[in-house]
């Protein structure tokens, strides 16, 4: 929540997502959030929409990129991730590898590549540097292990 809003349950970005946990009005509403500023909705509702993210990703994705994954796909959608994963794939990368897709999702923003897309272009810098700051937030709070 911190990474979205910096805790302010009225948040706002100029996309539209809105509340705690930025929800769009389209994922808000798939996940039966009726107020988007509610923190509890918005919370109880992120939290089942991460599980059903990481649950539909390959299994061939494992921990902790399976997590990285997740987070990119709560940012950026999980459509965006699977155009990114065929364009790593295309690329000579491995696709269930944060460390490549990582460097494959800014390529979404390139009008080249993302002509080539099923789900078009998309701001895959920006997810990136999402699941960077979650990194940074989880390995201070694990007071500088792990991650």
């Amino acid at each position: 929540a911190y990474q979205e809003s910096h805790w302010d349950p009225e948040a706002k970005s100029p996309t539209g997502v809105r509340g705690l946990m930025m929800l769009t009005e389209q994922t808000a509403r798939e996940l039966g959030v009726e107020d988007r500023l509610d923190p509890v909705e918005s919370i109880e509702a992120a939290a089942r929409y991460l599980a059903d993210l990481k649950g539909r990703l390959p299994a061939s994705i494992k921990e902790p990129d399976r997590t990285w994954f997740m987070l990119a796909a709560y940012n950026l959608g999980l459509g965006h991730v699977y155009d990114a994963r065929a364009l790593a794939a295309r690329l000579g990368r491995d696709r269930d590898s944060w460390m490549d897709l990582r460097r494959v999702l800014p390529l979404l923003n390139n009008a080249t590549y993302a002509e080539t897309l099923k789900h078009g272009r998309a701001r895959g810098g920006q997810a990136v540097h999402f699941v960077q700051q979650v990194r940074t937030y989880m390995h201070i709070l694990d007071g500088g292990a792990g991650t």
